[in-house]
């Protein structure tokens, strides 16, 4: 048992040293907002803060990735978006070390999936800068709706916008699909 929780633990590190190596090779320059899959746009403060944008864009539904971060620096919430027609959902995620985005898969790949079973809706999934909370959780919206595994989530994202998870990110979406698969095999 020893073993296997050693070789697990070497395996997970390999593969998170190559997923950061493949996050490194994206030349793509940050921008505010981009359409990383149909309807689903990651995008910063800056744009989750811009009414008239949204309402440009045809957001119907932002995942705040980063509410706690923003308390108090960033006036947005469901409060903030009143009047425009926009569902709000807000996680209260955290740089900490051994913050656990873990438990921010399932709900924010739940309400991404309710929110694109209507073709005209749009989502934007924001956090402070947009490159490492909100592609957190699109990775995990593709990996859980659209059967991804991590490094086949990350090679499409990277095509179209620069991101970077944390490693402590990056280990987590790998551990889901490693509990995954022992679930699936028991």
């Amino acid at each position: 048992m020893l073993l296997l929780k050693s070789l697990r633990r070497t395996s997970q590190q390999v593969n998170v040293n190559r997923l950061k190596n493949r996050l490194e090779e994206c030349i793509l320059s940050e921008t505010p907002v981009t359409e990383v899959w149909p309807n689903i746009f990651l995008g910063n403060e800056e744009t989750a803060r811009d009414r008239t944008k949204l309402k440009e864009m045809g957001i119907t539904h932002i995942l705040n990735a980063a509410a706690k971060d923003l308390k108090g620096k960033i006036n947005t919430g469901a409060k903030y978006y009143r009047g425009m027609n926009i569902k709000y959902c807000g996680l209260a995620t955290t740089h900490r070390d051994g913050f656990n985005m873990g438990m921010y898969f399932l709900p924010a790949a739940k309400f991404i999936h309710k929110a694109l079973r209507n073709p005209e809706n749009k989502v934007l999934i924001h956090c402070s800068h947009g490159v490492s909370h909100s592609p957190t959780l699109l990775l995990a919206y593709l990996m859980i709706h659209h059967d991804m595994m991590v490094d086949e989530a990350i090679d499409h994202v990277i095509k179209m916008r620069h991101i970077k998870p944390s490693i402590s990110f990056l280990t987590q979406l790998i551990e889901n699909i490693i509990y995954d698969l022992f679930l699936w095999l028991l």
